[in-house]
């Protein structure tokens, strides 16, 4: 019994946790991520949004009738425990039937992984009963995130996982992850382009342009410069001219 209990304690810690993968930038979209063959299995998906448009997916398998149960959870660590309600990444669950659910923070819970020594904050967690065939789930965000993705409850390390070529499940890849941070968010920090977009607009003096009403065809822009004044002397000058043969009769009468 005494060595029963020693084999025990001595078990790798690891091996009763969840079963990390690390999604990377090649699995944007679920059917080029990881395929999980049973999720009452429990697995770890850590990955990193890069990007207000980045994204990442796995799908998973479950046995019919069997319960599922999915957590999203974020490093307690800045920038991600200083974000504010609205500003965390979301799921969108495909099921089997093509029915789909976005699943979105409703959590903020500090939780403390002993295996790893690794503190995160609890987002959200799911469950239904599942049915049978293929699950989609794709993480999405507005800003740049570090997430972890955990799904299953029955401990099996080491289960063969479909469409993972690469499967790093040393501590040393969890702890680059955690100490990572992910990019600066280019919304707060503002694209180079931007600034300079900017600069441009504020040194270069913008054109003159005429108001709207002035914007008019030739021919009335020629009728509008006509003064009363101008107008008034031609009328003169012409009857000037009309009187001119009027006058040169009186002068040959008086002659």
């Amino acid at each position: 019994m005494f060595l029963l209990l020693c084999g025990v304690v001595a078990l790798p810690k690891v091996a009763r946790a969840h079963d990390p993968l690390f999604l990377e930038e090649q699995h944007a979209e679920p059917e080029n991520g990881p395929l999980l063959p049973d999720a009452r299995i429990s697995f770890a998906l850590y990955g990193t949004l890069l990007s207000a448009q980045d994204q990442r997916g796995f799908q998973f398998q479950i046995p019919q009738g069997e319960h599922l149960k999915i957590s999203l959870l974020v490093p307690d660590l800045a920038p991600e425990n200083t974000f504010p309600e609205g500003s965390f990444p979301s799921l969108a669950l495909r099921r089997p039937d093509q029915s789909v659910l976005v699943l979105k923070a409703n959590l903020r819970e500090e939780f403390a992984e002993p295996f790893s020594g690794t503190n995160y904050l609890r987002l959200l967690d799911f469950s239904e009963i599942g049915s049978a065939g293929t699950y989609q789930i794709r993480i999405t965000g507005i800003r740049p995130t570090r997430f972890t993705v955990s799904i299953g409850y029955i401990e099996a390390f080491g289960t063969p996982v479909g469409n993972m070529t690469n499967r790093s499940s040393n501590s040393s890849a969890l702890t680059e992850w955690y100490t990572t941070p992910p990019p600066p968010n280019r919304s707060d920090t503002g694209s180079p382009t931007t600034t300079q977009e900017q600069s441009a607009a504020e040194t270069v003096p913008a054109p003159t342009s005429r108001p709207e009403a002035e914007v008019v065809s030739p021919k009335e822009t020629d009728g509008r410069k006509r003064s009363p004044l101008l107008v008034a002397g031609g009328l003169v000058a012409l009857a000037a001219i009309a009187l001119i043969p009027l006058v040169r009769l009186q002068k040959r009468g008086g002659l």
